[in-house]
């Protein structure tokens, strides 16, 4: 064979190799999922958590091709779903869905089955501020009026509450805290859901809940009071925490979906990139805005930092709560 000629099969043979060889993480990229995934949601069916999730699970189907199946593990204060999926193949098919319990049950709870670092974040799904629903029978229509006719009792206020350390519940711990009224939480294995049904057939006194019951508090069957965070919400005429004079009242729950920690960087990569598509999408904007949540979207790198302060201030407040917490 002439040198020209070796020369030139030569060039061909390294150019063809370093394509193959470029090609390999992009083809194993490019085919995931060729499979059902699944997206564990560790709260019954119904709330805000199962119609956010199911948001999700719907359009990534859609991008995908794949079906997106919303599996509910409620129960445990959510370790039952939690440890479902830190302890799931790490292949990218097995998402879990987090929210305050992620963080306040490493707090609460002495022995988890499973460590934080078995799992990694993904993105922030939003936030879901919490306004004070009260029974529609109160003659209360200001914080300062409920507070005066809550003390008036001669009982403490029953506020439910979905499970402990739950966003709904550290929200009427503090409401307790800053005002002095004597509060009781009764967990509901139901969720939110059963609690609300319970404060409109005036079984209870209260709960911590978002928009996602609006339609409620417009039809008269609960009162809403004001929403519990710095500043108002847009699309429902609340006063804020600090307009009624609680300025350092801030609950606002949160949501998010992480992964086992082994699980291939590229996948979370492509995991995160699809699902931040998916947020960044008008019509679930809307759709999520209709649950009362406010769509999120960070990095892993900024869910991670988020969730790191997420640890200081709800830490903070369950080391400075434990008795009423019942620790």
């Amino acid at each position: 064979m002439k040198p020209a000629t070796t020369g030139l099969l030569h060039k061909l043979i390294r150019n063809a190799l370093a394509f193959t060889l470029s090609a390999v993480p992009l083809v194993a990229y490019a085919a995931f999922p060729d499979k059902p995934v699944t997206i564990v949601v560790p709260f019954g069916v119904g709330g805000s958590s199962d119609a956010q999730a199911r948001v999700i699970a719907q359009e990534l189907s859609k991008k995908w091709g794949q079906p997106v199946v919303v599996d509910n593990r409620a129960g445990g204060q959510t370790v039952i779903g939690t440890s479902l999926v830190a302890k799931a193949k790490p292949d990218g098919y097995t998402i879990l869905y987090i929210a305050f319990a992620w963080i306040t049950n490493q707090y609460l709870i002495k022995e988890l089955p499973y460590k934080a670092s078995d799992l990694a974040p993904i993105t922030s799904l939003g936030r879901y501020p919490l306004a004070l629903m009260v029974r529609s029978d109160v003659p209360a229509t200001t914080v300062a009026e409920y507070v005066a006719y809550a003390k008036a009792q001669n009982r403490p206020m029953n506020f439910g509450i979905s499970t402990i350390g739950a966003s709904m519940h550290l929200a009427a711990l503090e409401f307790a805290n800053q005002t002095g009224i004597e509060m009781v939480f009764p967990p509901y294995k139901s969720g939110s859901i059963g609690a609300l049904n319970d404060l409109i057939g005036k079984q209870i006194d209260g709960i911590f809940e978002g928009a996602v019951y609006k339609p409620h508090a417009d039809g008269g069957r609960v009162k809403a009071l004001f929403m519990g965070q710095t500043n108002r919400m847009p699309g429902w005429d609340l006063p804020s925490a600090t307009e009624v004079g609680l300025p350092t009242f801030d609950m606002t729950a949160w949501y998010g979906l992480m992964v086992p920690s082994a699980t291939p960087g590229a996948i979370q990569e492509q995991l995160s990139a699809d699902v931040r598509s998916v947020l960044a999408q008008p019509s679930v904007r809307e759709r999520f805005a209709g649950l009362g949540v406010i769509a999120g979207g960070m990095s892993p790198k900024e869910f991670s930092a988020f969730l790191d302060a997420q640890h200081l201030k709800l830490g903070s407040f369950i080391e400075r709560n434990r008795a009423q917490l019942g620790q």
